[in-house]
């Protein structure tokens, strides 16, 4: 067994269960728009609101309708016009519709990975999944590398379990997402035992720091200083007023409802509060889009929610003044197939549909094309990594600056440094 891997894996589940979280170190406002070109930033996102589709989003059905293409494609599915020019979408999102200036469609993402699993891991981290390295998840990526101010929560929260999901990978297990089950319950475990008090947790908290001091000076690793710090920073946290953002009774009633009474929209409101106090990157999933039956009729219930939730998110953000630093992502492992396989659509990986909003992206548009029928991109094809380049210009993170794996080389938010790079799309970055 790979002791390193045994140990990485123990203080990642550690550091997640005692609220492993950390600042953010400065880093270069630099961002790449391809291999070779960097520019400065003079504005920059700040925090990523991401937003994943698990089972595989079907493209046809949702943000790459083809009302021309023959009935036993395009199905049930008719198309409406939006508020950006010449970009249609499904009839299922009336009120995203109507926020598509501020949203960069891209219809020509595709990858090779048409399992869910192999999906999930490519699309979260932008490598395939291999048994000799674990990749860091975007949000890892960012919450290690965004810059901008970070308050005392953390850094990456995921609203849903961390089943399957690759956290912070190679990285310390500070940038791994602290999990969130119930979005109207907020983090477990921040609340002192019955009888106990904030001076006799710190006062047992230094005692245990001097028995370890001898520990420590022999074994100074990066995933042993990630253990200890754990415990002072969850002790940060659980004295913070920021543990305020859970609570979403603070909200009115009618604004909660207007995101949905659902996990899903709740989550997104969630999300909302705490990028208003400085968490760099939350992840909400909404799974069911697995759909190889009763296509369309979950398609429609589904729709109803991103629609309602994602639009009433973005207005929100403009309300507030922080759309401009905060992206909104939505995106999922695959789509699926164009052709119609009984009342629904298998997995397809070779073209698919994802989207920004805000934090700085060229909104009102479309970018990249699938043919007549949604088989294949036709035009400006787009890769994961491309896809999580395009994130990090956004977020004015510096491609120069890589982190080493330990044993596969050295990588960041556009890949590795060799040949596996993404290139920010420039139509896309403003």
């Amino acid at each position: 067994m790979n002791t390193d891997l045994a140990r990485r894996d123990f203080i990642t589940q550690f550091a997640k269960t005692c609220l492993g979280v950390s600042l953010v170190p400065p880093a270069s406002l630099a961002f790449a728009l391809d291999s070779g070109d960097k520019s400065s930033a003079e504005k920059h996102a700040q925090h990523v609101i991401y937003l994943f589709m698990r089972g595989g989003m079907t493209h046809l059905d949702t943000f790459d309708p083809k009302p021309e293409a023959p009935a036993d494609y395009q199905g049930q599915t008719t198309s409406i016009e939006t508020k950006a020019d010449d970009v249609r979408i499904s009839n299922a999102f009336p009120k995203l519709a109507k926020e598509a200036g501020k949203i960069a469609f891209i219809r020509s993402m595709s990858h090779t990975q048409g399992a869910h699993e192999q999906g999930v891991y490519k699309v979260l981290t932008g490598f395939e999944l291999a048994g000799t390295m674990q990749h860091p998840a975007l949000g890892a990526w960012v919450a290690r590398q965004a810059t901008g101010g970070h308050g005392s929560l953390p850094a990456y929260i995921r609203l849903g379990g961390l089943a399957n999901h690759p956290g912070a990978g190679f990285m310390d297990a500070r940038w791994a997402p602290v999990p969130v089950s119930d979005a109207s319950k907020g983090i477990e475990h921040t609340q002192l035992a019955k009888g106990d008090s904030m001076s006799g947790l710190r006062k047992r908290l230094g005692f245990a720091d001097k028995l370890n001091s001898g520990f420590l000076d022999q074994f100074n690793s990066p995933d042993i200083r990630a253990h200890t710090e754990t415990y002072s920073e969850a002790i940060r946290l659980m004295s913070s007023k920021d543990l305020e953002a859970f609570d979403l009774n603070k909200e009115k009633s009618k604004f909660k409802s207007d995101y949905g009474d659902n996990p899903f929209g709740q989550g997104l409101l969630l999300a909302r509060r705490l990028v208003e106090r400085g968490t760099k990157f939350v992840e909400v999933e909404l799974g069911g889009w697995d759909t190889h039956s009763n296509n369309w009729s979950t398609v429609a219930r589904l729709g109803k929610m991103v629609d309602e939730a994602v639009a009433t998110l973005l207005k929100d953000l403009e309300a507030k003044g922080l759309l401009e630093t905060t992206m909104v992502v939505l995106t999922t492992e695959f789509g699926r197939t164009p052709r119609i396989s009984g009342t629904g659509r298998d997995h397809y990986p070779i073209a698919f549909s994802s989207f920004i909003a805000g934090g700085g992206v060229k909104g009102g548009q479309a970018y990249g094309a699938t043919d007549a029928t949604g088989e294949h991109v036709k035009e400006n094809p787009v890769s994961v990594l491309d896809f999580h380049a395009t994130v990090g210009a956004l977020l004015g993170i510096d491609p120069m600056q890589t982190i080493p794996s330990g044993s596969g080389g050295d990588f960041n938010i556009y890949g590795g440094t060799g040949a596996k790079r993404g290139k920010a799309i420039k139509e896309l970055v403003a």
